[in-house]
């Protein structure tokens, strides 16, 4: 065992209205769970400061949503209703799902409408959350209040000896900034990282105190803000420990005293206050220690004054006496977490952050906004990829992908520090800094509903700062039914994706009767590339793409009977 604690009592706080002059308790969101879960997108009010009312979005409730609680293993049905009056999404951010449960972009509710995805809980126990994800107005959705905390649970946590009584040693802190009128109002600007506010918001209280009791607590962290990165660590500079990131728990508690958080990221610490009954202890944000442009940092962009740049207090933490039921260790091992291996790899995809054109035009990836129609990556269903991410901006960004974890191999060549070796979905990006992760794609393929992938600063995303992949198994199409395992040619298309044309390659171990066909991304056949004899070695046929539309297509190649497929994606 690392550290020895004693007992704690516990204390459960409840959602509470904020008044201006005092502390305010925090609140603790309400539970949903089981099979069968609803979630009610309304427009409403949240007091923030006592005797005003603030116009908001929110689940169920006045400000953010229920924290879901969901069992590995488990199926479950969301009942997801938009009562918003204009058209949104909700994302299942981190979670491991198929993509049209995903809630990116494309699966669009309707103002009135209810959407009814249903999947299994594939992931290990970590934090997720849940926010809208609709193309150029997810930032202003999240800052009103659509947003909320997902708690899985499974059989490897539950044995080990950690907090995990919700609400009382187990606590969600959803960091968010916000700015106010003096009417109490939310102030959105829309775009860009300028979305930062002066006010702190956790769990949508203003200026909040919690009491833990005197042994081993556990803080849930989200940074749930459009744009600001905290530094957050204990007054006092006390050491914690971060046991989980993004995807789950980390092999063994790493002990801190700060820990960054850009947009998107979660940490999940353990604070042992044994022995300080009386005390108390504030949960800050140690701002002026940004100092490499991140947003709320001290060169950070965003407007001047204020909590920018500055420390901060996050929560207060009063301590209260310990009981019989709190635990009194913190574990020295939590999980294994097996390495995915370079030798395994079977493709390099270089991503790079960068604009359109020159200084000064919009923030892209590869040189190109989103653009719905088109598709910018295409994986293979079951491989094994490097992503390569590249940072050519004058800011760092925070990259998040849908659809699966991975694990960083390297910053700037340098092996990732411990509470970064674990499971992660969103990593942040300096200039000059690029970061290598690894990871799997795996269970779900789709060839028309994509995955995104794209900054988390939601005014970048909105902005365009984003991209689309989709995972494809050819050999669940309708063209390559056929396509025998042992056929002694290989197809390849390059480039790929591509914006006017491709060439199709392949190789002869003799000369063959060859028959080229392009379908479709649901494979309905659209015309002949080719159809003759060719020789034994290499053959190539030019493919001329700029005749179609931007999309996913398939390219059919039949030899003597055996067929192979390739999915090449046209962008404009």
């Amino acid at each position: 065992m690392l550290r020895k604690s004693v007992h704690s009592t516990v204390f459960l706080s409840f959602l509470i209205a904020a008044p201006v002059l005092a502390q305010n308790q925090l609140a603790i969101p309400s539970i949903l769970e089981g099979s069968s879960i609803s979630l009610e997108m309304r427009q409403t009010s949240h007091e923030f400061f006592s005797g005003t009312q603030t116009d908001t979005y929110a689940f169920n409730g006045s400000y953010l949503g229920p924290t879901l609680i969901l069992e590995k293993g488990s199926t479950v049905q969301m009942n997801v209703t938009n009562n918003i009056s204009e058209p949104t999404t909700v994302h299942w951010h981190g979670m491991h799902v198929a993509p049209q449960d995903d809630g990116g972009p494309h699966t669009v509710i309707a103002a009135g409408e209810t959407w009814r995805p249903e999947f299994e809980v594939m992931d290990n126990a970590t934090t997720f959350w849940y926010h809208p994800h609709l193309h150029e107005h997810t930032s202003e959705h999240v800052y009103r209040g659509l947003a909320g905390m997902i708690i899985v649970r499974d059989a490897v946590e539950a044995a080990l000896d950690l907090p995990r009584t919700y609400g009382v040693d187990d606590i969600p802190v959803i960091l968010q900034d916000r700015q106010f009128t003096p009417g109490s109002q939310f102030v959105f600007m829309d775009g860009g990282v300028g979305q930062q506010g002066q006010t702190m918001v956790v769990n949508g209280t203003v200026d909040p105190f919690l009491e833990l009791s005197a042994g081993v607590n556990r803080l849930r962290l989200l940074n749930g803000s459009n744009a600001r990165v905290y530094q957050v660590g204990l007054s006092n500079d006390d050491l914690f420990f971060q046991i989980g990131s993004d995807g789950g728990l980390l092999t063994a508690p790493v002990s801190l005293d700060r820990v960054r958080m850009a947009p998107g990221e979660r940490a999940e610490l353990l604070i042992d206050l044994t022995g300080r009954s009386g005390e108390t202890i504030q949960l800050m944000s140690y701002s002026s220690e940004l100092n490499r442009e991140e947003p709320g940092g001290v060169n950070g962009a965003g407007p001047p004054g204020g909590i920018n740049g500055t420390d901060f207090e996050l929560l207060e933490i009063r301590v209260v006496d310990a009981t019989a039921s709190t635990l009194s260790t913190i574990p020295a091992n939590l999980v294994t977490i097996e390495p995915i291996l370079e030798s395994e790899v079977d493709n390099v995809r270089p991503i790079t952050l960068n604009t359109i054109g020159g200084p000064g035009t919009p923030l892209a990836i590869n040189g190109v906004t989103l653009d719905l129609n088109v598709i910018n990556e295409v994986v293979q269903l079951g491989d094994t990829e490097i992503w390569e991410i590249t940072n050519r901006t004058g800011g760092p960004h925070p990259f998040h992908i849908h659809d699966i974890q991975f694990q960083i191999l390297d910053r700037g060549g340098v092996a990732p520090a411990a509470n970064e070796a674990g499971w992660k979905d969103v990593v942040l990006v300096y200039p000059n800094e690029p970061v290598r992760f690894i990871t799997r794609f795996l269970d779900f393929a789709d060839p028309e509903v994509p995955y995104m992938y794209h900054c988390h600063f939601l005014g970048h995303e909105d902005g365009g700062m984003m991209g689309q992949f989709i995972v494809l198994d050819p050999n669940a199409t309708s063209l390559a039914r056929n396509e025998l395992p042992d056929s002694n040619f290989l197809i390849s298309a390059y480039p790929n994706p591509t914006t006017d044309w491709s060439t199709i390659s392949y190789t002869l171990d003799e000369r063959s009767h060859v028959s080229i066909q392009l379908f479709d991304g649901v494979g309905r056949f659209m015309k002949t590339l080719f159809d003759g004899y060719r020789s034994a070695g290499e053959n190539e046929t030019i493919w001329k793409a700029n005749e179609v539309s931007a999309g996913v297509y398939f390219v059919r190649l039949i030899v003597d009977g055996q067929i192979q497929t390739k999915p090449v994606s046209v962008f404009r």
